[in-house]
């Protein structure tokens, strides 16, 4: 398993720290016994190599290692090894083998659990047992007094040591979840802003479409609007075989409502006009402003007859409610122009020219009335 860099070399660093500070404690219980013992300068020179020298080597390996983790792991079980030659070479004094047995067991539980301690063990028997057997087997019947208290001292030490790495592991483990939780914190308030920032965007596209498509003074579809709903109709209709109609509206001499009383006044005509044209057509109706008080209607599913009624009754409705305006009761007409689908015309642009030519006709003879396109002639209704 690939592990943090990071992490590896402060693993490192921690071990050569304790290394070397426990490697030194445990070359002066080692003297301690040796000095009693009458060694001889082969032996020194070794625990020396080993407690003093050593550590630094371990510490250089490993830092300059492709994998400082591993090759860390690898110098524990070195320790262990070193450590059997170390208790072979002073007879198996009780109180310093114990020390190094403990020692490195606990060092490998640390880092690897029990499987650890099993390698540990096992490394340090193994070289113990070759090197008693090359160099004969010497137990001598205890450690010197001196050996047994620096033993005591050193193995307090070295524990209270272990335990204080725990302590930073877990503190650093600890830094680490509070990080984490701070940074998961920050971040679900960053997705909450996002997402009220995404609710806005979406209502602010909602009005602006609603804007794109709607005029302001009515409330009606605009003719941006129209254009893409009549196609849409007329595609639904071709592929039904279904009839549709249209209804060209217009108020008469709406220019002399807006010279006579206002512009306010001409605007309140138009809000009357809409909201009867709303009250009176169905849901399935898309009625629109087409511009200045020019109104059209789409009748879906509708036959002329059908959609000639409905535009009388438009015209009769709005005729006879004046509208109030400024203490004034100001009575205004329509001319309604009437096309249908397919016998007037088969795309968007002849069905509104026919109503347009029939609204005309409406206008021309008279105002006030509803002129229904046929094929080939106009009929008025007044």
């Amino acid at each position: 398993m690939t592990k943090n860099i990071q992490a590896d070399h402060w693993i490192v660093r921690t071990n050569y720290q304790n290394r070397t500070a426990s490697f030194l404690m445990l070359f002066a219980i080692v003297g301690a016994q040796m000095a009693t013992d009458n060694v001889g300068p082969a032996a020194w020179a070794f625990m020396g190599f080993v407690f003093v020298v050593y550590p630094h080597l371990a510490y250089w390996r490993a830092r300059r290692s492709a994998s400082p983790y591993r090759c860390e792991m690898n110098n524990l079980l070195l320790d262990s090894f070193l450590f059997g030659i170390c208790a072979a070479l002073l007879g198996f004094p009780t109180w310093i083998s114990f020390s190094l047995l403990i020692g490195t067991a606990l060092t490998h539980v640390l880092y690897r659990g029990i499987a650890g301690v099993l390698r540990s063990l096992a490394a340090m028997v193994l070289s113990a047992v070759a090197s008693a057997a090359f160099l004969g087997w010497q137990i001598p019947p205890q450690t010197t007094d001196s050996a047994t208290a620096l033993c005591i001292v050193g193995l307090t030490l070295y524990l209270l040591s272990l335990a204080n790495v725990a302590y930073l592991r877990t503190r650093k483990l600890q830094d680490s979840r509070q990080k984490l939780h701070t940074n998961e914190q920050a971040l679900h308030a960053v997705n909450t802003a996002l997402q009220e920032q995404l609710v806005q965007i979406q209502l602010l596209q909602v009005q602006l479409s609603d804007q794109a498509n709607h005029d302001a003074l009515t409330g009606l579809y605009n003719r941006r609007y129209l254009d893409t709903a009549l196609a849409h109709e007329l595609v639904r209709c071709a592929r039904e075989d279904s009839a549709l109609c249209v209804m060209l509206l217009d108020i008469d001499f709406f220019k002399r409502v807006n010279d006579d009383y206002s512009h306010l006044a001409g605007d309140e005509v138009l809000k009357k006009l809409s909201a009867t044209l709303m009250r009176l057509t169905r849901a399935s109706d898309i009625v629109c402003r087409y511009g200045g008080e020019e109104f059209l209607v789409i009748l879906p599913n509708t036959h002329i007859g059908p959609a000639c009624e409905k535009a009388e009754q438009l015209r009769l409705e709005f005729a006879g409610e004046p509208v109030a305006f400024g203490g004034a009761d100001i009575g205004v007409t329509l001319s309604i122009g009437v096309a249908s689908y397919p016998l007037h015309g088969q795309t968007q642009q002849e069905l509104i020219r026919c109503a347009d030519h029939a609204l005309y006709q409406a206008k021309s003879t008279g105002r006030n009335r509803t002129v229904v396109a046929t094929a080939h002639h106009f009929t008025a209704k007044q």
